[in-house]
């Protein structure tokens, strides 16, 4: 597993190399970065990033980290058409205090638009755990007149997943939407509403 994470670093790295070396560095609204390091005391660390006609363009972003304390990690990020577009985000970890874990999110469409996440962990002190969101935006029926400020703004399936959480999963998922909460508008609308059922119990 090692060599292939490793491998797979180099092969990321040399691939970002490339791509910035045959492109110029800031033509027409084209950026490239890239970065890489191999041993030292994390292990294996790569990275890749690009972007296409500014903040309102096209955005990438890839990262892997091998070794150190937290074993394999990797992440990834696109956006398409600035903070009402699509944008994607990836990120999983193996090894470490906390097992495995993963983490996907989409949002198309913006804030009204559709938005899905699945979050993943195996092993840590809770076990197994999985949870998935959905949310479609538009117009909320029960407040046609003002969309963006519905008057029942949490969702019944929000409220039911709350309350069959135990109390260690409760306690942990309060721990991360500490974040979430503390973060204006970093985050998308369905994820603060969970955080604030979730911080109410």
């Amino acid at each position: 597993m090692n060599s292939f994470v490793k491998t797979f670093a180099r092969a990321l790295a040399s691939s970002a190399f490339v791509i910035a070396i045959s492109l110029p560095a800031n033509a027409g609204g084209i950026g490239v970065g890239a970065g890489a390091s191999i041993g030292g005391a994390g292990g294996v660390h790569a990275g890749v990033g690009a972007s296409i006609g500014g903040g309102g363009g096209v955005n990438a972003g890839a990262g892997a980290s091998v070794g150190g304390s937290g074993g394999v990690n990797a992440g990834a990020g696109a956006r398409v058409g600035g903070s009402s577009g699509v944008s994607a985000g990836l990120g999983a970890s193996v090894g470490g205090s906390n097992g495995v874990n993963a983490g996907l999110g989409a949002n198309v469409g913006g804030t009204g638009g559709v938005s899905a996440g699945l979050g993943a962990t195996v092993g840590g002190t809770g076990g197994v755990g999985v949870g998935v969101g959905v949310g479609i935006g538009g117009t909320n029926p029960t407040n046609p007149s003002n969309p963006s400020n519905p008057s029942n703004p949490t969702q019944p399936g929000m409220t039911r997943a709350v309350a069959q959480m135990s109390s260690a999963q409760l306690s942990r998922m309060k721990k991360r939407c500490a974040d979430v909460l503390s973060s204006e508008g970093g985050y998308d609308r369905d994820l603060r509403q969970l955080c604030l059922l979730i911080a109410r119990r």
